[in-house]
């Protein structure tokens, strides 16, 4: 547990920066915190948030700026966002 654990931390600090290094905001690098916090399955792509590969939000991370396939995924991000 303690090894999950600790490659959880270390994936989530990795993200954290490659965020700062892509030069993303801070509402981006905030809205991805959040969203991680629910749905462990969302990614950097670029400067886009991928979330469990069917919605992408691209800056300046709005709801309008969410996109994905019409469905509860999209929706639930759309409700985060």
């Amino acid at each position: 547990q303690l090894a999950n654990k600790a490659r959880m931390e270390k994936e989530e600090k990795l993200s954290q920066a490659y965020a700062i290094s892509a030069g993303v905001s801070l509402e981006g690098q905030q809205l991805f915190q959040t969203i991680h916090k629910t749905i462990k399955d969302c990614k950097w792509q670029e400067k886009n948030i991928v979330v469990m590969e069917e919605v992408v939000i691209a800056p300046p991370y709005q709801v309008e700026n969410c996109k994905g396939k019409e469905g509860s995924a999209l929706g639930h991000v759309r409700k985060i966002v």
